[in-house]
């Protein structure tokens, strides 16, 4: 049976895992990189009051693993690739390699690192800890996948070995359209919801936050119709209400983050859009204003901590 490998198992990274677990696949959870942690396993429960599943998972630290032979899925968040792309280099660069990560081009260090098969997956799925060992857990729904270096036999075989009805995968041909699309709403709900200190319902319940969602999306698809991406204000907005609807109630990652002092995703999300948008000569300056202001709370936040 093949092996699949979770790097950076939080709240989706052990939802994903529990699914998989449960399903009957063989799934190690890895953690952290420390040197001084033991391999342990893990009991959790995931998944909502009205369809929990409880498994044991296996954990074990990236230092005490010397190659990584399987499936490796990385659910960290992308300011951690850079450094991840290293520790793996000498563990293996052949492995398929699925980045289940918010932001655009979070593929780049291990393209650069020279991994030969990597494959892009946008998550639509929510989860939040409940306690260290319960994840309160609910997918919108098929995360697609698709190919940014590959072949569709490898895309489809790591979606097969994936694929569980408690966390559903779908392959996606143009992965890029999905990427920018996700990035968009990302960046609405990652900088809107931790401003107004709000659950991600927000949108289905106040028309005023529906109207600044709408500027941001609007700035954005200027940008998309510059680098010839399809997307339509409509579109976004749609899939956006939707998200809000199924997760009303539950917080945005980046409001946990903030919440417990860690880093954001911010930089890959609406200040990576601002850098790409001035590049082309444009400017997006409510969605860039944003994330600069998640950014400062993040890190005031974190100074107090």
């Amino acid at each position: 049976m093949e092996t699949i490998y979770i790097l950076g198992s939080g709240t989706i990274g052990f939802a994903l895992a529990a699914n998989l677990a449960h399903a009957g696949r063989e799934v190690i959870a890895v953690r952290t990189s420390r040197d001084d942690i033991d391999k342990t396993t893990m009991p959790v429960i995931v998944g909502m009051a009205e369809n929990q599943i409880k498994a044991s998972i296996e954990t074990i630290s990236l230092s005490k693993l010397s190659r990584l032979e399987g499936i490796i899925v990385l659910t960290t968040k992308s300011y951690a690739n850079e450094s991840i792309a290293a520790q793996l280099r000498g563990k293996t660069t052949n492995s398929p390699l699925i980045l289940l990560q918010n932001g655009v081009g979070v593929e780049k260090h291990f393209l650069n690192s020279g991994f030969s098969q990597v494959y892009r997956c946008v998550l639509y799925a929510t989860s939040q800890a409940a306690s260290e060992h319960e994840f309160r857990f609910r997918p919108i729904t098929a995360s697609p996948i698709g190919i940014i270096r590959g072949d569709e036999a490898g895309l489809n075989h790591c979606i097969s070995v994936l694929h569980t009805d408690g966390f559903p995968f779908r392959a996606e041909a143009d992965i890029q359209r999905e990427v920018w699309k996700k990035a968009i709403i990302n960046a609405v709900f990652n900088s809107i919801c931790p401003l107004l200190e709000v659950d991600n319902g927000i949108f289905i319940r106040d028309e005023s936050v529906r109207t600044m969602a709408a500027e941001i999306i609007q700035e954005c698809v200027m940008l998309m119709e510059k680098l010839n991406i399809n997307l339509t204000q409509t579109e976004i907005m749609e899939q956006l209400l939707a998200i809000s609807k199924r997760s009303d109630g539950q917080l945005i990652s980046t409001s946990q983050d903030i919440q417990a002092g860690r880093q954001t995703e911010i930089e890959s999300l609406n200040l990576e859009i601002a850098r790409i948008a001035a590049s082309m000569q444009m400017k997006v300056p409510k969605t860039e204003l944003l994330g600069k202001i998640i950014l400062a709370k993040s890190t005031q936040k974190s100074s107090m901590l």
